[in-house]
């Protein structure tokens, strides 16, 4: 049995999000010869749990296994539709299961990928070392051949800039730079993240909020996540983020106690 490989696979596992303590079921697996093998993995985000089927299969030319793609699936609370897609695995920049729950659930990641093109020659597409940034969002209306949605990529060109677009909603987590850094990259992986929004006199409304990209805004919710309109917070934004800076020295405090929790 090669010994790194299966450490390989246990640092791939751990870094797509599915934890560790996968070692024994790895080894007992592999020491069987087998061409294709499957492990399960349980997960609770909130009130949903979500089932995921790691797939791995071994070389045409060697011993060496691959983890190849996983299904991630769940039935939403209070709803009888099961919701299911499959995710590649690469070398790097793969979707975690946070992130594919997420997906899942509507929302858009913030990604590094690499560039392909045709390769004539191997009739493939290959990656020519070039990196760029999109949002990723599943189309929920167009599926593939294997029954997995298809992928709406919106990339820097496409014009969404989600600081900007923060930067128009009175949130008072933005008055700290480090809270705000956090704040973004939580929005990035797809969360739906909390936050405080300062009111006209001063009080702090607690709310959630995720990236829509496709439309160039934030999304809205209230306290119990159901989604609220933007237009009406964005007419508020400019004098509530006056009361926001003026009163900055004594909203901070409340700002680092209430802060966003980054999953």
């Amino acid at each position: 049995m090669n010994k790194k490989n299966v450490e390989f696979l246990k640092d791939q596992i751990k870094y797509t999000g599915f934890g560790e303590g996968y070692e024994s079921q790895l080894n007992e697996k592999i020491s069987k010869d087998l061409k294709e093998f499957q492990l399960l993995n349980r997960t609770e985000f909130g009130n949903d749990v979500v089932v995921s089927r790691l797939d791995f299969s071994r070389s045409e030319s060697g011993d060496l296994y691959f983890f190849n793609r996983y299904e991630l699936s769940f039935r939403p609370q209070n709803s009888e539709i099961l919701l299911k897609q499959t995710f590649q695995i690469g070398k790097d920049s793969n979707i975690t299961q946070k992130e594919a729950y997420n997906l899942l659930n509507g929302r858009s990641v913030f990604k590094e990928y690499s560039k392909m093109e045709k390769d004539v020659i191997q009739d493939k597409y290959i990656a020519t070392g070039e990196k760029y940034n999109a949002w990723t969002q599943l189309n929920f209306k167009e599926t593939d051949k294997y029954g997995n949605y298809k992928f709406q990529m919106y990339g820097d060109n496409y014009g969404f800039q989600l600081e900007q677009a923060l930067e128009k909603l009175p949130v008072a987590e933005l008055s700290d730079e480090k809270t705000k850094e956090r704040l973004i990259q939580s929005l990035q992986k797809g969360n739906l993240q909390s936050v405080n929004f300062v009111e006209e006199n001063g009080q702090l409304n607690p709310c959630f909020l995720a990236a829509n990209p496709r439309f160039k805004v934030i999304d809205v919710y209230d306290s119990n996540q159901n989604k609220l309109s933007n237009s009406q917070h964005q007419v508020k934004a400019q004098g509530n983020m006056e009361t926001l800076n003026a009163e900055n020295k004594e909203a901070r405090p409340r700002i680092k106690k209430s802060g966003p929790t980054i999953s």
